[in-house]
C-alpha cells in the first residue's frame, strides 16, 4: 500500500505551477484553446496546493509524542478517487516541452504560440482530463480533512488512550485539533457516524428508463451487486456537472414569469435525477461494500450525497420561496431522446481519469463552409447552451504546409440574432448559398458561405426554430388585398417560397453500424415532405406544466401548438430594383388551397402550374420591408424567438396565387402543405384532448 505525505502532494503542486509559468504565463497571441488549457493548468495547480495545505495543516497539529516530522498518511484511495493526476501532469509536461510541436524561448518559456492542428486532439484530451481532476479534487477537500482528523484521533488514542491518568490531557489535545471544515477532532467522529443525508427518491418512470439504458449497454449489470465504483463515480460527476447546477435564473418578483423563469431544461433535471440514481446504485455494489471500509471513500460518498441533497433542495426550499425551482413536466421528460438516458457517455472508454468535454453533447450542427483560399478548410460548429443561447464556432485550418488553425467564437442570443438570407434574394444565383449573421445586437457581423442547401437550412433552423420542409425557387406571386367595398389591389412579385414547420434544431441522432440514421421518418427538403410523418404527431404534441398552489389546488399551464407558416422572399416582378421584402402567412386550420377547377389559367387540371391559397375573411399575413435602401432584412424576426421589429401587417389580404415552373413543383408544394397542416391538426387534437382530460380529472 502506497504511503503519501504532504511533501509529495506539495511537490506535484509546485510542478504544476512551474509548468504554467513556463508554458502559459508569457505566451502571446495564443489561441483561445491554448489559453483555456493554461487556465485549467493554473486551476489544477491551485487545487493540488489546497490538497497539500489540508494535509500540512493537520500534520502541524500532530502531538510531539507522535513525532510530527515523521508522520505519514495512508492516501492510496486519494488517487483511486481523484485519478492519477501525477501522471496527467507528466503527460501535459511532456507534450508542452516537445519543441517540435510548440518550441520554446529563453529559459524554457514559451512566448509565441502557433496553434498546430496536429496537436489539438492531444490538447483537448489532456484539457478534459485536467478539468475532470479539478472537479474531483474540489469535491474531496472536505472528506480528506475529515478522514485525516479521524486518523489523527485514532493515532492519539492508540498512544495515550490506555493511560487513565492522562484522560484529561488526552481530551485537551483533541479539543485543540481543528480543521477548515470541521471545528474539532471530536466533532469529526460525530460527523463520521452521522447517517448520510436523505437523498430524494427518483421517480419510478425515470428509474425504469435508467435501468433499461444501463443494462442494454452492460448485461452484467442485471445484478446491482456488479455496479462499478470508480466508473460510477466518474459518471456521477459528468452528469452532475450537466444538471440543474448550470441553471441559475435571475430572481424575479413577477408572478407571471414563474413558469418560464423558474423551470430548468428537462435535460438538466434529468441529469440531476440520473446523478442521484447513480449514487444509489453505487452503494448497492460489492465494490463499494469493500471500499467503504476505507475512511476516505466513505467520507467522499457522503459528500456526494450531500451535493445531491443540496441541489435538490432548490426545488423544495421553504426559506426563500422566490428562489424555489419548478420541476419540468413529466411529459417533457418522457419525450427526451433515448440517448439522453445513457449512463456511460463512452461505454468503451477504459481511461477512468478521462471524461469527454461537453461540446459533443451540446453540438447541434457541424458542417463544412466554402473557403476562398485553396489551402484552407472552413468549418462551422453550433452548440446549444439553452433554449435561446447558442455558441457559434468558425474554424479555419490549413490543408497544406505547416498545420495552423484559427477559431472565432460568437455568442448567439436568439432573441437578438440577425440573419440576412442573401441566398434567397431573387437576384442571387442558385449557386450563391450565402448569409450574413450577427449573434446579438452588439456582436460582430459574419459572412457565411455554405457548400450545400441542406447545411444552410439547418443553420437557418437553429436560428429561427423552424425547419424548412419545402423550398421552392423561381416562383411568381400574385397577392390580392382588399382596399374597400368591391375594390382591391393586386401585386405581382417573384421570388422564393418555403414552408416552415416549428421544430428547433437538435443534436444529430446516432447512427447504426451501416451509417443509417435511426430516425427513419427524416426526409430530404428536396422531396417537399415534412421531416416527420403524421403518425408521429402525438410525439410532438404540445405539453403542459403544472404547479401545486396548495394541498388541494393544482394549476395547469397549457400552450397552444405553434402554427406552421409560409414564408415568401419577394421582389417586384419585372423590376430592376434589388430591394427584397418578406411575407409570412400562417397555415392555420382555415387556410386552404383552392381547387384547381377554379383556376383562371385555362389549363387542364393535370397541367396547371398554379396554386391559390385563401382563408375566409382575411389571411393572417405579415409583410416586412426595409425602411431604407441600405437596410438588410432580418429573417430571424420571423422565427419563434423574436417579435417583428417594424413589420408592415398584411391586412385585408384575401388570397395568394403562386405560379410554379412545372406541374411537378406545384404538386410537391401542395402535398407538403396538406401533410404539414395534417400534422398541426393532430397536434391540436391532442392539445384539446389533454385539456379535457385534465378538466375531467380535477372537476
Amino acid at each position: 500500500m502506497s504511503v503519501v505525505n504532504a511533501g509529495d502532494i506539495i511537490k506535484i503542486g509546485e510542478t504544476a505551477w512551474k509548468l504554467w509559468e513556463l508554458k502559459f504565463s508569457k505566451a502571446k497571441d495564443a489561441e483561445k484553446q491554448y489559453a483555456d488549457f493554461g487556465a485549467d493548468i493554473q486551476h489544477f495547480a491551485r487545487n493540488i496546493g489546497k490538497l497539500g495545505q489540508v494535509i500540512r495543516d493537520v500534520t502541524k497539529q500532530v502531538p510531539l509524542s507522535l513525532s510530527p516530522q515523521d508522520h505519514t498518511w495512508d492516501l492510496n484511495s486519494l488517487f483511486q478517487i481523484c485519478g492519477n493526476f501525477r501522471k496527467t501532469l507528466q503527460d501535459c509536461k511532456s507534450l508542452l516541452e516537445d519543441q517540435n510541436k510548440f518550441g520554446s524561448g529563453r529559459g524554457g518559456f514559451i512566448y509565441n504560440i502557433q496553434w498546430a492542428l496536429s496537436v489539438e486532439p492531444e490538447i483537448t484530451r489532456l484539457k478534459d482530463r485536467v478539468a475532470f481532476h479539478n472537479i474531483k479534487i474540489s469535491t474531496i477537500l472536505k472528506p480528506l480533512e475529515l478522514k485525516l482528523l479521524l486518523d489523527l484521533k485514532n493515532d492519539i488514542y492508540n498512544v495515550h488512550g490506555d493511560l487513565a491518568s492522562r484522560i484529561t490531557e488526552l481530551h485537551e489535545i483533541l479539543r485543540r485539533i481543528e480543521g477548515h471544515w470541521t471545528n474539532r477532532a471530536d466533532e469529526a467522529s460525530a460527523n463520521a457516524i452521522d447517517a448520510p443525508p436523505a437523498v430524494p427518491q427518483v421517480p419510478n418512470y425515470l428509474e425504469i428508463r435508467f435501468e433499461v439504458a444501463i443494462r442494454a449497454a452492460h448485461s452484467e449489470l442485471q445484478d446491482d451487486k456488479n455496479f462499478p465504483l470508480a466508473k460510477g463515480i466518474n459518471a456521477f460527476h459528468h452528469h452532475f456537472q450537466q444538471s440543474t447546477l448550470k441553471f441559475q435564473p435571475e430572481i424575479t418578483s413577477m408572478p407571471g414569469d414563474y413558469f418560464a423563469e423558474r423551470t430548468p431544461e428537462p435535460a438538466q433535471y434529468l441529469n440531476l435525477m440520473k446523478s442521484i440514481w447513480i449514487i444509489q446504485k453505487v452503494k448497492t455494489g460489492d465494490e463499494y461494500a469493500q471500499a467503504s471500509s476505507d475512511r476516505l471513500w466513505d467520507c467522499y460518498i457522503k459528500e456526494l450525497d450531500e451535493k445531491c441533497q443540496r441541489e435538490f433542495s432548490r426545488f423544495t426550499t421553504e426559506v426563500e420561496p422566490r428562489k424555489r425551482l419548478k420541476e419540468p413536466d413529466r411529459r417533457n421528460l418522457q419525450l427526451l431522446r433515448e440517448e439522453e438516458f445513457r449512463i456511460w457517455l463512452e461505454d468503451d472508454e477504459d481511461d477512468t481519469d478521462f471524461q469527454p468535454g461537453t461540446d459533443y453533447l451540446n453540438e447541434i450542427l457541424h458542417v463544412l463552409l466554402s473557403s476562398s483560399a485553396r489551402n484552407r478548410k472552413q468549418e462551422l460548429v453550433m452548440l446549444r447552451h439553452s433554449e435561446t443561447k447558442l455558441e457559434m464556432k468558425s474554424l479555419s485550418s490549413k490543408t497544406t504546409g505547416p498545420p495552423n488553425r484559427e477559431i472565432m467564437i460568437t455568442n448567439v442570443n436568439l432573441c437578438q440574432a440577425n440573419l440576412v438570407p442573401l441566398y434567397a434574394n431573387p437576384m442571387s444565383t442558385p449557386e450563391a448559398l450565402n448569409v450574413v449573421f450577427k449573434g446579438d445586437e452588439s456582436g460582430r457581423t459574419t459572412s457565411l458561405s455554405f457548400l450545400n442547401l441542406k447545411h444552410l437550412l439547418d443553420f437557418q433552423q437553429a436560428i429561427t426554430g423552424y425547419k424548412v420542409v419545402h423550398d421552392g425557387t423561381d416562383v411568381k406571386i400574385l397577392t390580392y388585398t382588399s382596399t374597400g367595398l368591391f375594390r382591391g389591389k393586386q401585386m405581382r412579385e417573384q421570388g422564393r417560397v418555403q414552408i416552415w414547420n416549428p421544430k428547433r434544431l437538435e443534436r444529430p441522432r446516432p447512427k447504426n453500424s451501416q451509417g443509417e440514421d435511426f430516425s427513419k421518418h427524416r426526409n430530404s427538403v428536396a422531396t417537399g415532405s415534412p421531416s416527420f410523418a403524421p403518425s408521429m404527431a402525438r410525439s410532438f404534441a404540445t405539453s403542459y406544466t403544472s404547479e401545486a398552489i396548495s394541498d388541494t389546488t393544482t394549476a395547469f399551464n397549457f400552450e397552444m401548438p405553434s402554427l406552421p407558416i409560409l414564408v415568401f422572399y419577394l421582389r417586384a416582378d419585372e423590376s430592376d430594383k434589388e430591394e427584397m421584402s418578406l411575407l409570412s402567412v400562417e397555415l392555420d386550420t382555415k387556410t386552404v388551397i383552392i381547387k384547381h377547377h377554379s383556376c383562371s389559367c385555362g389549363r387542364n387540371r393535370n397541367n396547371c402550374i398554379h396554386s391559390t391559397i385563401e382563408r375566409p375573411g382575411d389571411m393572417v399575413a405579415r409583410r416586412i420591408e426595409a425602411e431604407n435602401p441600405d437596410e438588410e432584412l432580418n429573417l430571424a424576426i420571423l422565427g419563434r424567438y423574436q417579435k417583428p421589429q417594424t413589420p408592415v401587417p398584411g391586412k385585408k389580404m384575401k388570397y395568394i396565387r403562386i405560379e410554379f415552373r412545372t406541374q411537378d413543383e406545384r404538386i410537391k408544394f401542395e402535398n407538403c402543405i396538406n401533410e404539414t397542416k395534417e400534422i398541426y391538426n393532430q397536434k391540436l387534437h391532442w392539445y384539446w384532448k389533454d385539456m379535457r382530460i385534465q378538466q375531467q380529472d380535477h372537476n
